[in-house]
C-alpha cells in the first residue's frame, strides 16, 4: 500500500467527536478512529476524576486527569441520554430546586445530558441538568457507578487507553452555584479581515450555528440599509463550542460599520436551552485585505510516489472541477492527470526514470482528502529521486476558495524528496511457500446496541432498544493463505464477513463497528408491520451474504445457518444450507411469497494457490409446484481501508451504462443525464460511479448485464491507494444489479454511536435472480438454478473494462486514437503473457511478458485509427486465453 498522509486524512477525525458537533452545530475537531469495546482492560487504569466544577446552576463540569478516549467522546456526542445511566449527585436538599440531586442516577431526572466539551485538551464531559433539577449554592458529591458492568466496559476510557476502575468511583465533592445559565449571547464579533468575521459567544453554544457551506438567511451582518449574509461557516476547533468564523462572498466596506444578528431560526442552545429572541452583537472593525488562496506549503511522501500540496484556504473549486466537502472536513473529490496538470506547474522534479512529474501521474492523479488538501499520485513504478529538490506553482486563477477569491499568487513553493524512502509493506512475502489455514474456533465481537426482540420472536422495536452497547461473540471460522484471510460468520445469516488481502493488509468489505436496529415499524404489535423489512426492522453488520427469498434483507439476515466444512488436497470449502420455512405473520403487506420450501445451499471456497475467493450459490425448488421467489447477494464494498473504515473516494467500476432509478430518489435527476424519455426512470451511469456524487442516500439498478458482451463483473475502486474488489458471476443468472448508498454526508457525518443511524461509510451492491426488489423470479418444480460468484482484489487499476477470475483489465482510447491499458492479474507469480492489439486489424501493438506481481498491474500503450477501437488480451505459457479486454464494449 502506498504512504498514505495520515495526519491529513480527515476521515480519520471525521468519526469522532468531530462529526457528531459537526452536525449539532459544534465545533469540527480532529480525533483518532473509535477504539470499540474490549472485554479486557489495562492493567494499569490510569483515567480518574481530576475536578468537578459548576460552570452555572444548571450544568455540571466532570475533567479527567488524561484526555478522554474516542469512543466515549463520540459516545456522549450521540447519545446525550447515555453518561447520565452512570452519574450519581447527591446534596440536594428536601424541598430545595436540588431535590432530585439525591443520589439517583441522573438519567432518572428528565431532560439531563451528558456531553463532550470541546477543550484542547478533550478532558471534559459535561452534565446539563433537565428541568426538575437546578443547583444551589450548596456542597455535593459526584460519582460514576456502573451497577453490574465494569466502567471500562462502558466506555469510560482515556485516549492511552487507561479506564475508570472498577464498578465505582470515589466521591468528588464540588460546590454549586446561583449563577444563573444564561441563553446564547455574544461576547464579542470582529473582522479578521475583508471577508471574515470572527464570532465569540458568552458561553458553549450546544446547537444552532451551522457549519460548513451556508445559504441561509438567519446570520446577517448589516451596515444602514445593506445586509450580507455568510457563505461559510467554521467552528473553531478547541473553543468549548464558543468560537465560530464567517467567511463572506465578497469583501465587506471597510468604511462602514456593521451589525451581526442572529435569527430565531438557528435556535441557538445553551445550557439554558433554546434562544428565543435574535442575538446581536456590534463588529469590531477590519484588519485588512481577505489573502486569496495560494500553495501554503508542499511535501513528498516517505515512499516517493505522492506530492501533497497544502493550499492556505479551503477549496471550492479546482478548474472547472467542483470539490465536494462534508460537514465534518471530508473530501474524496478525485482529480484527473490532465486537471491537475491544467492547476499546477511543476520544475526540476524528476521520476527515477528520468520523466518529469507532470507526464509521470496516474490518470486518475490525485484526490481531496479534505477541501485544503490534494494528494497528487505518481504513476506505479514511478518515484522521485532520493533528494531531488524542486518546486510547485499554481497556474493563473486555477484554484476558488469557498469565498469565491481565485487564486492570484503564481510563486513557487520549494518540494523536497526524503534523503531515503521507505515502503510501509503489509508483511507480505511474495516469496513464501503457498498454504492453507484453518481456525474452525475463532470468534469475534460484533458491538452493537443492546436490544430486546418483541414477544412475537422476530421483530425488534424502537422501545426495545436501550441506551447502552454490547458486545455480541459470533462463533466465526478463520481460513488463511499466503494472500487472503477470510472470516466466516456462518451462525449470523450465513455470510463471509471479511476478506483481507495480506500484501496491503486491507479489508475487501465493510463491517459495522457498532451496530444500531432501525427501520422499526411503527404499526401495534400484533399486527402486520409497515418497515421497509422483512422483520420489522434491521441492524447493518456488513461484509457479503445471501438474503432470500423476498426482498431487502430477507429472513435469514441475523439467523444462524446449517453448516459444514471440508478441506481437501489444498482446498477449503465452508457450505451454509437455509430451507425457507419462515412465514412471518406480521411482516410488511408487501412481502407475498411466503414459506417458498426453497433450499439454499452456499458454498464458501478458498484455494492455497489463489488470492480469490468462490461463492457457489444454489436454489432448489423440491416441490410440484413453482415457485416465485427473491434471491439477492448482498455485498458492503470498502476495498484498499481497515474493515470498519471506507474512503470517501471510492467509485464503482462496472460495465453498466444505463440505470434505473427507484422511484423514490428523484434528486438521481439532477446529477445525471436521462437514458430514457421522461418519467423513464432511466440514467446514464457516469457520475454516480463517484461515491462524492450521491448527495443522499438511494436505490438505483444497473440494467442490460445479462446481454453485455463483458457483462458479468463489477466492484469498487478506492483512489486513494488503487486498491479494489471484483466480483465475478454469471449475470445470465444473476441480471440484477441494485445499487445502494448513504450519501457522502450521511457516510462520513454520521457518528456510528448515533442510535438508530447506521448510515455508513461503504458502496452496497447487489447481485440478483431477478432485475429488482419486489420483482421476484420463478423457479420452476423440481428446478435447482446454481451459479459461481468470485471476489478478488485488484490493484493499480483506476476503472476495469473486463474481468474475470483471472483478473482485471482497463483499456482506454481516446479521440486522437491513443491506447493506454493496465491489467492486473490473480495469477501472482506466474509467468504470462499481454498482448495490445487493434480490435479491427489484430495488429499487435504492445505486449509484455511477466510475472504476476501482488501490488502493481502491467502496462501497454499503442495507437490505433481514431475511433477505432483496442484489444488486450491475457495469455499463459501455454497459450491459453486467460482475460480478454476490449475498449468502446
Amino acid at each position: 500500500m502506498n504512504t498514505q498522509f495520515n495526519r491529513t486524512r480527515p476521515r480519520g477525525a471525521a468519526l469522532a467527536l468531530a462529526l457528531a458537533l459537526a452536525t449539532a452545530g459544534g465545533a469540527v475537531v480532529s480525533m483518532p478512529q473509535p477504539v470499540l469495546a474490549q472485554s479486557q482492560q489495562s492493567a494499569q487504569p490510569s483515567l480518574r476524576v481530576s475536578k468537578v466544577s459548576s460552570v452555572d446552576d444548571k450544568s455540571i463540569d466532570i475533567t479527567f486527569n488524561e484526555a478522554l478516549g474516542s469512543d466515549i467522546l463520540q459516545f456522549t456526542a450521540a447519545n446525550q441520554a447515555y453518561a447520565a445511566q452512570y452519574i450519581k449527585v447527591s446534596g440536594g436538599v428536601a424541598g430545595g430546586a436540588d431535590a432530585a440531586l439525591d443520589g439517583r442516577p441522573l438519567s432518572q431526572v428528565a431532560g439531563t445530558t451528558v456531553r463532550p466539551v470541546d477543550t484542547p485538551d478533550h478532558r471534559t464531559l459535561r452534565v446539563v441538568l433537565g428541568a426538575d433539577a437546578t443547583l444551589d449554592g450548596h456542597t455535593y458529591e459526584l460519582w460514576f457507578d456502573g451497577g453490574s458492568d465494569k466502567l471500562g466496559d462502558l466506555f469510560f476510557r482515556s485516549a492511552d487507553g487507561g479506564v475508570l476502575p472498577g464498578s465505582s468511583t470515589k466521591q468528588s465533592t464540588f460546590r454549586g452555584t446561583t449563577q444563573d445559565a444564561a441563553l446564547a449571547t455574544v461576547s464579542s464579533a470582529k473582522q479578521v479581515d475583508s471577508r471574515t468575521v470572527d464570532v465569540t459567544f458568552a458561553g458553549t453554544v450546544w446547537s444552532g450555528m451551522p457549519v460548513g457551506a451556508y445559504t441561509g438567511s438567519d446570520i446577517t451582518l448589516k451596515s444602514g440599509e445593506s445586509s450580507v449574509h455568510p457563505v461559510y461557516v467554521e467552528s473553531l476547533t478547541g473553543t468549548s463550542q464558543r468560537n465560530y468564523r464567517l467567511y463572506f462572498g465578497a469583501d465587506l466596506n471597510s468604511d462602514a460599520s456593521y451589525q451581526l444578528t442572529l435569527g430565531t431560526g438557528l435556535k441557538l442552545t445553551t445550557n439554558a436551552g433554546a434562544a428565543t429572541a435574535e442575538v446581536g452583537a456590534t463588529v469590531a472593525g477590519g484588519r485588512g485585505a481577505y489573502a486569496a488562496p495560494e500553495i501554503a506549503g508542499a511535501e513528498v511522501g516517505a515512499s516517493g510516489d505522492r506530492i501533497e500540496v497544502r493550499f492556505s484556504r479551503r477549496i471550492a473549486k479546482a478548474g472547472d472541477l467542483a470539490v465536494k466537502e462534508t460537514l465534518t472536513g471530508v473530501s474524496g473529490t478525485n482529480v484527473t492527470a490532465d486537471q491537475v496538470r491544467g492547476l499546477l506547474r511543476f520544475t526540476g522534479l524528476t521520476t527515477t526514470s528520468g520523466q518529469d512529474v507532470s507526464q509521470a501521474l496516474r490518470d486518475d492523479a490525485a484526490y481531496f482528502p479534505d477541501a485544503s488538501t490534494l494528494v497528487i499520485k505518481l504513476d506505479s513504478g514511478q518515484t522521485l529521486k532520493a533528494g531531488a529538490r524542486g518546486r510547485v506553482a499554481l497556474a493563473q486563477g486555477s484554484v476558488t476558495d469557498i469565498t469565491g477569491a481565485t487564486s492570484t499568487n503564481t510563486s513557487p513553493v520549494s518540494v523536497r524528496a526524503p534523503r531515503h524512502f521507505t515502503s510501509p509493506g503489509a508483511g507480505f512475502n511474495p516469496n513464501g511457500p503457498d498454504y492453507l489455514k484453518v481456525n474452525t474456533h475463532a470468534t469475534t465481537v460484533f458491538d452493537h446496541y443492546d436490544y430486546q426482540v418483541s414477544d412475537d420472536g422476530v421483530s425488534v422495536r424502537s422501545d426495545g432498544v436501550a441506551n447502552k452497547v454490547v458486545g455480541q461473540t459470533i462463533k466465526t471460522v478463520e481460513v488463511e493463505n499466503k494472500y487472503i484471510k477470510a472470516t466466516f460468520a456462518p451462525g449470523y445469516g450465513g455470510r463471509l464477513l471479511s476478506m483481507i488481502y495480506k500484501p496491503t493488509g486491507n479489508d475487501l468489505f465493510y463491517t459495522n463497528p457498532v451496530g444500531t436496529p432501525y427501520g422499526f415499524s411503527s404499526k401495534a404489535p400484533g399486527t402486520p408491520g409497515n418497515s421497509p423489512f422483512y422483520q420489522n426492522w434491521l441492524m447493518v453488520y456488513g461484509g457479503v451474504f445471501p438474503t432470500l427469498t423476498e426482498a431487502e434483507h430477507g429472513k435469514y439476515w441475523n439467523v444462524p445457518w446449517d453448516y459444514k466444512i471440508d478441506q481437501r488436497n489444498g482446498k477449503f470449502s465452508i457450505t451454509v444450507t437455509k430451507t425457507d420455512d419462515v412465514d412471518y405473520p406480521y411482516k410488511p403487506s408487501k412481502y407475498v411469497h411466503g414459506a417458498t420450501g426453497i433450499k439454499t445451499a452456499v458454498t464458501y471456497s478458498v484455494d492455497a494457490h489463489k488470492p480469490t475467493l468462490d461463492m457457489a450459490v444454489s436454489l432448489n425448488n423440491p416441490s410440484d409446484q413453482d415457485k416465485q421467489f427473491e434471491y439477492w447477494t448482498c455485498t458492503t464494498l470498502a476495498p484498499g481501508a481497515p474493515t470498519t473504515s471506507g474512503s470517501p473516494t471510492m467509485s464503482v467500476v462496472s460495465p453498466v451504462k444505463t440505470v434505473y432509478r427507484d422511484p423514490g430518489y428523484a434528486w438521481m435527476e439532477g446529477v445525471e443525464q436521462p437514458a430514457g424519455p421522461a418519467g423513464s426512470g432511466l440514467l446514464k451511469l457516469d457520475k454516480l460511479k463517484q461515491m462524492s456524487n450521491w448527495t443522499r442516500d438511494g436505490i438505483a439498478y444497473g440494467q442490460d448485464l445479462a446481454t453485455m458482451q463483458q457483462g458479468n463483473w463489477w466492484g469498487v475502486v478506492n483512489h486513494e491507494n488503487n486498491e479494489g474488489v471484483v466480483r465475478v458471476g454469471d449475470n445470465t443468472k444473476t441480471p440484477g444489479m441494485k445499487f445502494w448508498e448513504w450519501g457522502q454526508n450521511k457516510s462520513f457525518d454520521t457518528n456510528v454511536y448515533t442510535k438508530g443511524n447506521s448510515a455508513r461509510p461503504y458502496i452496497e451492491l447487489w447481485a440478483g435472480a431477478s432485475m429488482k426488489f419486489f420483482s421476484p423470479a420463478t423457479l420452476k418444480a423440481g428446478q435447482t438454478l446454481s451459479w459461481t460468484e468470485t471476489y478478488l482484489p485488484t490493484m493499480d487499476l483506476g476503472d476495469v473494462t473486463n474481468a474475470n477470475t483471472n483478473g482485471a483489465a482497463e483499456v482506454k482510447v481516446d479521440a486522437s486514437g491513443n491506447v493506454t491499458s493496465r491489467l492486473f492479474s490473480t495469477a501472482i507469480g506466474q509467468k504470462l503473457r499481454a498482448t495490445l492489439v487493434d480490435a479491427t486489424t489484430g495488429k499487435t501493438l504492445d505486449q509484455s511478458s511477466f510475472t504476476g506481481t501482488a501490488n502493481t498491474a502491467v502496462k501497454l500503450k499503442g495507437k490505433v485509427t481514431p475511433g477505432a477501437q483496442a484489444r488486450l488480451v491475457l495469455t499463459d505459457t501455454h497459450g491459453t486465453t486467460l482475460l480478454t479486454a476490449e475498449s468502446g464494449t
